[in-house]
């Protein structure tokens, strides 16, 4: 009764196909050339391989006959042993496994990682073991559960192996020692969903081979390859969109910050699934293509791709694992090597995808044709991973140097009594600059390069690009005379940051340039940005030296000479502390008398030093004559005001007399000193 249910099934399931692929066949045969031929042959291809279910149902309804049910308990038992052997291995292990993760982890997170891969390595060794005694009792190759035994032994061992390297990466049991970055739930679901990735198209290609030892018929073996491919591949789909949140979680945490383009990268890695929908779609086809044209090159290109992925995405995991807890700001030499390891892998992937897809999936060469351009790429990817070393370190140095030289502050809203920084040294003003040529200089060659040895004419690109270059010169004059007047200017050491210049019009401190333009920010704030084409020249306020004179006004009398020695000792004084010691070049003196008028003595005083803060030394000095010229009995000058002082109101008349008025006190401070401008 199955058996003729079964049957009608079949019939109706026949001549729905066979009315399908007529109907379908109809518009595709009117299509001329090639594309209009193949369509025909794959339509009456899939036809035929239509009419073949019901032989395939024949076929699985004598399978009792071609396998008994000692050789089904056997093959049964090589999954149950194997299986119960690795779990009992791993649950003895287990506590080993978890004190290796708490004793390394913080000291050496490799050595625990690499112990318990071995730990786990161990118990599949033991699933072989139970599996292969279990094997050896169906006999050997020669006969159908030989054949069949060995099937099901591959597919067990290939599964629990990779299953061991998806457990090493996710551990949903042990985040401590995890290299995903991931929780604990979506290390459970990844761990389930990579197995069944890996497991579906295990299962189908060796279903077909099971078939083919039982004694089914090619034909029949693509009749079910037709039925079971599109389900292995909705169940793929499936699983994409299941675990597509915990698969992009583990995605955007590799996404590094410091990575120019770190928002596409978070994007794609976000909608990561239609990609994967896609694929694993295409993967179904060509499945049902090679059943149908007995060429299995598309599925294994497919095949090839889909681990060749899988492998990428192990590797970057383990090496962001690694070099996640370098914590600086410079590249340091770890990053640059994994970051050129990171290359390696993507480029080799990228070799392995293309040849997969040129000769595999497409077929638009053969392996012949394709070895002169896989040598080609090849060649390729080592030379712009020279270039990308090479880069590398030149930035590596240039960013070591910088950090080691820091710029000074434009330092406008700074208290003036804080302690200026100097200004950059020629070799760090230019640094910045230097690194942006060097780069592209490097990435113009090394594209160049590459290209020529990927087989590309690099002829017409220099060509095109001198022709380009000699456009933009006529057409941007003004912009190559600020690039050339930059290129004077620097090449002269004209500036470097953090000096006070003054460019015809403005003045202010260097902050920044480019081969442009130069930026000035003044002291009260304002940002000038000048075209080097409209500086007419430039005067270097922080150059080497400078000499700071400015007058002091004294009451008429003044012993000048007891002035004279006075202020040179306070001069001598300060050259010789430690604060003042490398920046006083020639310490302050008198000059002498400059001027007498309105009863007071005007004296001018000067002195030497270096352009780092001369401002803060003259306060300096003044500050010690105010303090100590009055203890010598040397007087400043007071303004004097024959109508009274403006801003006091005069004495009533018939005011009551006043009483003595008490001395000063000595916490009273003197009058401030007159300071007369030069």
């Amino acid at each position: 009764m199955k058996r003729s249910r079964f049957g009608v099934a079949a019939t109706v399931g026949v001549f729905i196909a066979d009315w399908a692929c007529t109907a379908a066949a109809q518009p595709a045969y009117g299509a001329d050339g090639a594309a209009g031929s193949f369509l025909k042959v794959l339509t009456e291809r899939l036809e035929f391989t239509v009419h073949q279910v019901p032989a395939l149902g024949r076929q699985l309804a004598r399978l009792p006959e071609v396998v008994d049910g000692r050789t089904a308990l056997l093959l049964l038992g090589i999954v149950v042993a194997g299986l119960a052997a690795e779990y009992i291995v791993r649950l003895l292990l287990n506590r080993a496994r978890l004190s290796a993760f708490d004793r390394l982890v913080g000291q050496s997170p490799l050595r625990a990682f690499v112990r318990a891969m071995l730990l786990d390595l161990v118990a599949v060794v033991a699933l072989a073991i139970a599996a292969r005694v279990v094997q050896s009792q169906l006999g050997g190759n020669q006969t159908v559960g030989g054949k069949l035994g060995q099937q099901v032994f591959e597919v067990l061992l290939y599964w629990r192996v990779v299953n061991l390297v998806f457990r090493v990466w996710l551990r949903p049991a042990a985040p401590e020692g995890r290299i995903a970055p991931v929780d604990d739930a979506a290390a459970r679901g990844l761990l389930i969903a990579l197995n069944w990735v890996v497991v579906l198209p295990l299962l189908g290609g060796h279903i077909a081979r099971a078939l083919l030892v039982t004694g089914a018929a090619r034909d029949v073996t693509s009749a079910a390859i037709i039925i079971y491919a599109p389900l292995i591949a909705a169940a793929l789909v499936w699983v994409v969109w299941h675990w597509r949140n915990a698969m992009a979680a583990w995605l955007t945490a590799m996404v590094s910050e410091r990575k120019i383009g770190r928002q596409l990268k978070l994007d794609a890695a976000k909608r990561w699934w239609m990609a994967g929908l896609a694929f694993y779609g295409l993967m179904g086809v060509a499945a049902v293509y090679a059943a149908l044209t007995e060429s299995h090159t598309p599925a294994r290109g497919m095949s090839t791709i889909e681990s060749a992925l899988l492998v990428l995405l192990l590797f970057e995991t383990l090496m962001h694992r690694v070099t996640r807890h370098i914590v600086s700001e410079l590249p340091m030499a770890g990053d640059v090597v994994a970051d050129c390891l990171r290359l390696i892998a993507r480029l080799y992937v990228a070799i392995i995808i293309a040849d997969a897809v040129m000769v595999k999936v497409l077929g638009a060469m053969t392996q012949e044709e394709w070895a002169v351009h896989d040598r080609g790429a090849k060649i390729a990817a080592i030379t712009l991973v020279a270039i990308y070393a090479f880069w590398r370190f030149v930035r590596y140095r240039m960013d070591s140097y910088i950090a080691a030289n820091p710029l000074p502050s434009a330092g406008a809203a700074a208290d003036p009594e804080d302690e200026v920084k100097v200004a950059a040294s020629r070799l760090r003003t230019l640094m910045p600059l230097l690194r942006a040529m060097a780069g592209s200089v490097i990435l113009v060659v090394g594209g160049l390069l590459v290209l020529s040895e990927l087989g590309v004419n690099i002829t017409p690109l220099i060509a095109g690009a001198s022709v380009l270059g000699l456009a933009v010169s006529f057409g941007s004059q003004s912009l190559v005379r600020d690039v050339v007047s930059g290129i004077f200017f620097l090449a002269e050491d004209a500036f470097r940051i953090g000096e006070y210049v003054d460019c015809s019009k403005v003045k202010g401190t260097v902050e920044g340039f480019s081969v442009r333009c130069l930026k000035l920010r003044h002291q009260n704030g304002q940002l000038h940005i000048v075209p080097f084409g409209q500086v007419g020249h430039i005067t270097n306020f922080s150059r080497d030296w400078t000499v700071v004179k400015f007058n002091l006004a004294f009451a008429p009398g003044t012993d000048v000479e007891l002035l004279r020695k006075a202020v040179k000792k306070i001069g001598t004084d300060m050259m010789e502390e430690p604060a003042f010691k490398p920046i006083l070049m020639q310490p302050l003196k008198m000059q002498g008398v400059v001027d007498i008028k309105d009863s007071q003595l005007i004296v001018r005083f000067k002195f030497m030093a270096r352009p780092k803060n001369p401002s803060a030394i003259q306060r300096m000095g003044v500050r010690r004559m105010y303090e100590q010229l009055p203890k010598l009995g040397i007087k400043f000058a007071t303004p004097i005001f024959p109508f009274g002082a403006p801003g006091m109101p005069a004495a009533p008349p018939l005011a009551a007399p006043l009483a003595p008025a008490p001395a000063a006190t000595p916490s009273e401070a003197p009058p401030a000193p007159a300071k007369a401008a030069e």
